[in-house]
């Protein structure tokens, strides 16, 4: 059997798998099993399932995932959202659409001490839409900017999926953090932006405003809000700023910034031992849960990719696409096209596992920038985050919110789809939005 003929014969196992309902991480798994069955015979096959699941799961950069997933989760149980979305949004309530504007940079903020996209959206999403919905939004625009705005989660550091990344492709980890920095200030301006003139051109859709809900006598509100912000700008200089300025690597900031993240919980229910014994515990047995899944994605991604080089999947790819007379920009907006379908039917994790093995090899021989080729990957998933039938994030808004249909939920976050589409272009034709903090830092050319 050709190469090209075990290619198809392994994806086609692969998707009756997932399609069957087996876990995705199974799904992985078994398909590079059969592969390597096919291709080397039962021994290789069995002898790859024993020594890779240790040797892929036991890498030190991994030590980034697990902190930054505890960092997200004790952060979440600090109380840091809250707090902070009720003092922005009385200082930006005066603006169009101010509560809608509150609440995007709430979840900038929140996702810039977090790293995920759910736990953006979980942290911040009902009380956010309570405030709205007080003010007379629109439930689909309420609903939708919450949505959209936890996408942040998986652009601005720490974001588990751009580490997953760096270990993948062997780029540095520190650089594809600090690149995240700039897509992720221009998403969420394109976002305010817009939101404002939408506000401005479809006042009903926005309703009265927000002075009568977040009134200037709220004062003990106001300071929890302002201490809210002072923990996550804390946060975030320990974790970015160690980076930035050499101090700390990224596995050593991000066991910083979750040892931080924990001692603020312990400090947010001081005065309550019991809730603080059951914060933490929560905490840590939610980052447990998650890390467990993530890393069974990554092993099962590990002998599904070990496979696919094996059988020289990823070389025949690059040799085939690199020898078309187009031009190298063509191929990689090509290749990133093939995220979009991707997105509405996978998890951001199997994508990335699946996807960047057969990708990078091909960017690499085209002599594209990795990391910026990284950061669009992600962006791209970002988008598959929003868009029908999986989109998690509109099934997570409908999810904390039982008033919220998830008809209504996608009907909210897809207006934000175009506009990611525009950040997208923005991106390829200005690399500097992603190269310019790290080659400012000596990290990329």
């Amino acid at each position: 059997m050709g190469t090209t003929e075990l290619f198809l014969v392994v994806i086609a196992i692969l998707a009756v798998s997932l399609l069957s309902g087996m876990r995705i991480a199974l799904a992985l798994t078994f398909a590079g099993f059969a592969g390597y069955y096919l291709l080397d015979g039962w021994d290789v096959g069995m002898s790859t399932l024993g020594a890779l699941p240790i040797s892929s799961a036991s890498k030190f950069t991994l030590l980034v995932i697990p902190m930054f997933v505890l960092l997200g989760n004790a952060a979440e149980r600090a109380n840091l959202a809250e707090g902070a979305y009720r003092v922005l949004g009385w200082l930006l309530r005066s603006l169009p659409g101010g509560l809608a504007v509150a609440t995007l940079t709430a979840c900038a903020c929140f996702a810039a001490v977090s790293g995920s996209s759910i736990a953006t959206v979980i942290s911040i999403g009902n009380l956010a839409i309570t405030e709205m919905r007080k003010a007379g939004y629109a439930m689909h625009v309420a609903a939708g900017v919450v949505g959209a705005a936890g996408t942040l989660g998986v652009l601005i550091p720490p974001s588990v999926p751009l580490v997953i990344y760096g270990v993948l492709t062997g780029e540095s980890i520190g650089a594809l953090l600090m690149a995240g920095i700039g897509p992720g200030v221009v998403t969420a301006t394109v976002y305010g932006i817009s939101i404002m003139i939408r506000a401005k051109r479809k006042p009903e859709l926005f309703g009265k405003g927000a002075e009568d809900v977040l009134p200037l006598s709220n004062r003990p509100a106001l300071l929890s809000g302002a201490y809210s912000l002072f923990r996550i700008g804390l946060l975030f200089v320990i974790i970015i700023g160690g980076m930035y300025s050499g101090f700390f690597t990224a596995v050593e900031a991000s066991a910083v910034g979750a040892f931080v993240a924990l001692l603020m919980v312990v400090i947010e229910h001081l005065r309550k031992p019991k809730e603080m014994g059951r914060s933490l515990w929560n905490s840590l047995s939610a980052a447990v849960s998650l890390n467990g899944m993530v890393f069974s994605l990554l092993i099962g991604g590990a002998i599904f990719s070990s496979f696919m080089v094996a059988a020289g999947a990823p070389q025949l790819i690059a040799d085939g696409l690199t020898g078309l007379p187009v031009p190298a920009w063509l191929i990689v907006a090509l290749l990133l096209l093939v995220l979009v379908p991707l997105g509405m039917f996978l998890d951001p994790t199997s994508i990335l596992l699946i996807m960047v093995p057969l990708t990078y090899p091909v960017i690499t021989e085209l002599g594209i920038n990795g990391i910026w080729f990284g950061l669009l990957f992600v962006k791209l998933i970002e988008i598959g985050l929003l868009t029908p039938p999986l989109g998690l994030n509109a099934f997570v808004v409908a999810g904390i919110r039982k008033d919220v249909e998830l008809s209504t939920a996608f009907k909210g976050v897809l207006w934000y789809v175009r506009l990611d589409i525009v950040i997208v272009i923005l991106m390829f034709v200005f690399p500097a939005i992603v190269t310019f903090i790290p080659s400012q830092m000596g990290l990329t050319e």
